[in-house]
């Protein structure tokens, strides 16, 4: 069953977690429960579900009874994008973090990038490529893809982010408001691109926080990055940052080192 957004004077949280979940089953209890217990900041988490029979509403509905900040929100269409816009609507935090069902981080990284929305950011990136920790989680294919499509947006485009395609970021709200998702297709990653490039090239104030190899670790599975389909929604996003190049250039990013607690 889905849920209304709440009166948001009867919930002053610092902020909203979106997590869309499709079939997840058992793995997802780790990534709330990890959630519930490392966050120490006022939040809810929004999950957003595409289809009643999922056994994963089942073992979420029976975890909402222990967590009162756990909500359950059916998508109106299918896709994790859609996913991530309906949860945006239902939510009812000044800031917006989106996390995927099958990451666990033992050490709280979303503490550390709501403190930088505290000090000025406006968008806040997790960065997977720092010096520690030089690829993403995944298949060899998977990490090849990860890393080349982030350096590019980096070399060429000049994007300020050194992982400018994850999906673990988090946003002030004025500013999702301001800057409505126009991608339909693909993944989070591309929602991710266009929020991220859309704030480097406004001159919104980025933040970003290095993960350590502990932070992020995946209970199961692998993202379905399919690149002939994907490849052109990329390249509309690496376009329109050559073209506003010098917006993005004259922008600054604030980064934290080393995200364990």
């Amino acid at each position: 069953m889905s849920v209304s957004p709440t009166d948001m004077s009867l919930t002053p949280y610092s902020f909203s977690v979106i997590m869309p979940v499709y079939y997840e089953g058992p793995g997802v209890i780790p990534a709330v429960t990890t959630l519930m217990h490392t966050i120490k900041y006022r939040f809810e988490l929004v999950i957003v579900y595409d289809k009643e029979d999922d056994p994963t509403v089942g073992i979420l509905q029976g975890m909402s009874k222990d967590y009162a900040n756990l909500r359950l929100v059916r998508n109106t269409e299918a896709g994790v994008i859609s996913a991530i816009k309906v949860g945006i609507a239902h939510s009812v935090g000044d800031n917006v973090a989106i996390w995927c069902a099958y990451h666990v981080d033992p050490y709280g990284i979303l503490n550390q990038m709501y403190e930088m929305i505290l000090s000025g950011c406006d968008v806040v990136s997790a960065n997977r490529f720092g010096k520690v920790m030089r690829f993403s989680r995944g298949g060899l294919i998977k990490k090849i893809l990860s890393r080349g499509g982030n350096f590019i947006l980096w070399r060429l485009v000049g994007s300020q982010f050194g992982d400018t395609t994850t999906s673990i970021k988090m946003y002030r709200r004025e500013f999702l408001e301001k800057h409505p998702i126009t991608t339909h297709a693909a993944g989070g990653w591309a929602l991710s691109t266009e929020l991220a490039m859309k704030a480097a090239v406004n001159d919104y104030k980025l933040g970003e926080v290095v993960l350590s190899p502990h932070n992020i670790n995946l209970i199961r599975g692998l993202s379905r990055f399919k690149v002939v389909k994907f490849l052109p929604h990329y390249l509309k996003w690496v376009m329109y940052g050559i073209r506003n190049r010098d917006a993005i250039f004259n922008n600054r990013l604030i980064r934290r080192e080393n995200a364990r607690t």
